[in-house]
């Protein structure tokens, strides 16, 4: 049964109205003053909340802020005379569901219960929606099986409808900007603009511009008033990808701009208040950029209220073959060509890559091999050799090896695989395979003069 707060100090109405309500089948409970609704939100956590815009001992805007901080599911509906309806009007503007005058026009109340419970119920059936495509994979723009994107997808599921700054650390090329997007696409911030700006692009001394905008004349070529970012987000999100590139005196500013909750443009005296949120990233460790100079202390606290970290790819190699598919289908819908398969020796290929350039990489190879493929299905042909070492491939715990093979080709197979593990060091390679390094080197200096290793000395 859904529950209804009725919270008006004329007992008479708010009685009334709570008979009728609970004849309508809901639970109805009431309260006369902003104290009182307020501890009864608290206990009950109403579906929905009838609120007066005149109490004793305040405004009812008052409880609807403080209903909508603490409680953003709960619908608030305005009650309210004729006289104060401009007031209602502004409620609505900060998250009121709707309004109804008094004397209450009860079907019209009857109607408005209606629509905030089917409203309600739609936005049950997608979050159970989103928890299904989560199992399934995806997020959003993200997908992801692996525990790692599992948790990293209930990260962002918690952080998502808040107005919390979000510090994102992950490599480059690891996805923190699709994190900070779908972030955005799913918090009540998602029809204002999204503004990625990545401090480390541009040159310093244009930054302060880009962000903060500029008034004419406010330096050489500014021919005209310019809206900076935060300006042109208002109501959305401002993405600050790689903070940590941003000069140090411009982080100083922008501490200052956070804390305030306001800011200049360059050249200007208005005070422009911020109404954008902010996700801010970077692919440096945030501790050890602070002890670098590379980031002031207090910025990185203000900023990193909701920490989250974007796995590499190589952590959770689980998800190649989900990305592999997502990536091909994005290609399928673009392009005339169709490959519609994907061999299983070339996602194996893939997991048996460390990926340096993490999902940005994963997505090039796979636009390279759309590219390459002659027929239905992507195949190992179709791979960069940085993929393939002549068909066979370092694994994560050893060396893959064609059947048949001499003993002798299995020993240089491995002899081979290990110095390009420890990068040509032969006295670690010597020590690793349990011989002397005079042995080693005999060897390569061999398989040299059958056309194959280095026989130049590395005693590093």
């Amino acid at each position: 049964m859904k529950k209804v707060l009725i919270v008006d100090d004329d007992r008479a109405t708010s009685a009334g109205m709570a008979d009728v309500v609970e004849e309508w089948g809901y639970e109805a409970e009431v309260a006369d003053t902003v104290k009182a609704g307020w501890n009864s939100v608290s206990k009950m956590v109403p579906d929905v909340a009838i609120v007066d815009l005149k109490l004793p001992d305040g405004s009812g805007l008052d409880l609807l802020h403080r209903i909508k901080e603490t409680y953003p599911d709960v619908s608030v509906v305005i009650l309210t005379g004729h006289a104060t309806v401009d007031s209602a009007v502004k409620a609505l503007k900060v998250g009121a569901e709707d309004y109804v005058t008094k004397p209450v026009d009860l079907p019209r109340l009857q109607v408005i219960l209606k629509s905030v419970e089917d409203k309600q119920m739609m936005k049950q059936e997608i979050l159970e929606l989103r928890r299904q495509l989560q199992k399934m994979g995806a997020l959003g723009h993200l997908v992801g099986k692996s525990p790692r994107m599992q948790k990293l997808f209930e990260e962002i599921e918690m952080v998502a409808n808040t107005d919390a700054n979000v510090f994102i650390v992950g490599e480059s090329g690891s996805g923190k900007e699709v994190v900070a997007n779908t972030i955005h696409s799913l918090s009540r911030r998602r029809l204002k603009p999204f503004i990625a700006f990545n401090c480390g692009a541009i040159s310093p001394t244009l930054i302060e511009s880009e962000i903060f905008g500029h008034e004419k004349g406010a330096f050489t070529n500014a021919i005209k008033r310019r809206e900076g970012y935060f300006e042109v987000a208002k109501g959305g999100t401002v993405f600050l990808d790689e903070i940590t590139e941003m000069p140090i005196e411009l982080q100083v500013k922008l501490l200052r701009v956070l804390e305030e909750g306001k800011f200049r443009r360059v050249g200007g005296n208005e005070e422009i208040y911020i109404e954008a949120r902010v996700i801010a990233a970077s692919n440096r460790d945030p501790q050890k950029a602070i002890v670098d100079g590379k980031m002031r202390e207090d910025l990185y606290y203000r900023l990193n209220v909701f920490p989250i970290e974007v796995p590499p790819l190589r952590e959770r190699l689980e998800d190649i073959p989900l990305f592999s598919h997502f990536f091909l289908q994005k290609l399928n819908e673009t392009e005339e060509k169709k490959v519609e398969n994907i061999e299983a020796d070339f996602i194996e290929a893939l997991q048996q890559y460390e990926w340096p350039g993490n999902v940005r990489e994963l997505r090039n190879v796979i636009n390279r091999a759309f590219i390459m493929a002659r027929g239905p299905s992507l195949t190992v042909e179709c791979l960069p050799d940085k993929l393939l070492g002549a068909r066979r491939r370092r694994t994560r715990d050893g060396v893959m090896i064609p059947l048949g093979q001499p003993m002798e080709e299995v020993e240089r197979i491995v002899i081979e695989e290990t110095l390009q593990m420890t990068d040509g060091d032969r006295r670690k390679t010597a020590e690793i395979l349990g011989i002397s390094y005079k042995t080693l080197y005999n060897k390569t200096k061999k398989y040299k003069a059958a056309g194959g290793g280095d026989d130049e000395e590395d005693d590093s």
